[in-house]
Order: structure tokens, then C-alpha cells, then sequence
């Protein structure tokens, strides 16, 4: 099993000064490349709630060189993190400036939504909502699709 597989399931937050030293420990006694201990790092900080440590490392590992999954789990990661230390129309350029595979993008636009609601753009945040929603919206996905397309030519409280 791989090592990394093995910390994450046994993950505590509850001793950030633990997890970090086995972070270490583990990241030392592997061959995984830069880019992903960056990006390992990152996720470790980002988990033990310190986002602030976290952006440079997700920004360093992307930089470094992921694999494609790794690559479109740290830009999720990392804009989560932009909207959580403030830096949100950051978060959004992250979300929006990158081709996500299809498995990341109802993801994609859940964090986009909970973007845009925090800059206080309501119908964009419920559109984005809505497309991340689509998968599971069955026979009503083109129905849905065409209300969350006109939310931003209503006017505001109005049906």
C-alpha cells in the first residue's frame, strides 16, 4: 500500500505538530518528486486548517510539475484555500483559467459557487451551484440548465 494512502486514512488534526513530523518522515524515507511533497505539504497544512502555509506550497508543487490528476486536485485545493484567507477573485481566477478533467468539474464549480456567494454575487453563485449539482439532476438536467442560464437576466427576487 502506498504510504501516503496509509497517512491520510489514519489523518488526525487533533496533533498538528504529529502529523507534520510524519509528514516529514514519510516524504524523507520515499522517492515521490518535488512537485508532489509539495503538493503533499500543502495538503497536510491545508487540512490541519493553516491555508495561509498552504497557498505557497499548492502554488510551488504546481509549478514544480504534477501529474494531471495530482494537478487538478491541488488547483481545487489551492483555490479552496484562496477563498479561505480572503483572496477570492484569486480562487476564482484558479477555478476558471484551467482545463479540469471531467471528474473535477462539478467540484470546480461547487468551489466557484461558494466563491462567488462570498463576493456576494448571488445568481453566478446559484448557476454555479447548479452546474455542479447537474450530474445527479437525471431526466431534469436540460430543464435546470436553462433556469440557472436565465438567472442572470431576471431581475433580482423576481420570477
Amino acid at each position: 500500500m502506498d504510504p501516503l494512502v496509509a497517512f491520510w486514512r489514519e489523518a488526525d488534526d487533533a496533533d498538528p505538530v504529529r502529523m507534520r513530523v510524519e509528514m516529514a518522515d514519510l516524504l524523507s524515507a520515499t522517492s515521490y518528486s518535488d512537485a508532489r511533497a509539495l503538493f503533499e505539504r500543502a495538503s497536510l497544512e491545508d487540512f490541519l486548517g493553516d491555508e495561509a502555509a498552504a497557498v505557497p506550497l499548492y502554488e510551488a508543487s504546481l509549478s514544480a510539475g504534477l501529474d494531471d490528476d495530482l494537478e487538478n486536485r491541488a488547483r481545487i485545493q489551492l483555490a479552496s484555500s484562496l477563498r479561505n484567507v480572503g483572496r477570492l477573485h484569486d480562487a476564482l481566477h484558479v477555478l476558471r483559467d484551467f482545463e479540469f478533467s471531467s471528474e473535477y468539474i462539478s467540484a470546480r464549480d461547487a468551489f466557484a459557487a461558494l466563491t462567488l456567494w462570498d463576493i456576494g454575487d448571488a445568481a453566478q453563485a446559484l448557476r454555479s451551484a447548479l452546474q455542479a449539482a447537474s450530474p445527479a439532476t437525471g431526466k431534469y438536467r436540460r430543464a435546470i440548465g436553462a433556469y440557472a442560464a436565465e438567472l442572470s437576466t431576471r431581475p433580482e427576487g423576481n420570477p
